[in-house]
C-alpha cells in the first residue's frame, strides 16, 4: 500500500468531513479516478486535478508520497 495526501477544495471538502486534506492509503497502480471512487467523490463534480503541483488526468497512476489537489467544476468557498 502507498499513502498519498489529498487536498479537496471548496464544496468537495464535504467528502472528507470538511477537512482541507486527508492522507489516504491506496493500492498499487491506483489511478486518480479510483481514488475519487474510494473517497466517494463523483467524477462529474471535479474539474481540475493536480498531482505534485502539475496538471494530471483521471488515468494518472499514483505513487507513494504524492500530493493530489482536486478542484470542483464550480468554484466557491
Amino acid at each position: 500500500m502507498s499513502k498519498v495526501q489529498v487536498n479537496l477544495y471548496a464544496a468537495l471538502r464535504r467528502y472528507i468531513g470538511g477537512a482541507p486534506s486527508v492522507d489516504v492509503e491506496v493500492k498499487p497502480d491506483c489511478t486518480v479516478a479510483r481514488l475519487l471512487d474510494q473517497l466517494g467523490v463523483p467524477a462529474d463534480q471535479t474539474r481540475i486535478i493536480f498531482v505534485d503541483n502539475r496538471t494530471a488526468g483521471p488515468d494518472h497512476v499514483l505513487q507513494d508520497g504524492q500530493q493530489i489537489g482536486i478542484f470542483p467544476a464550480i468554484g466557491g468557498g
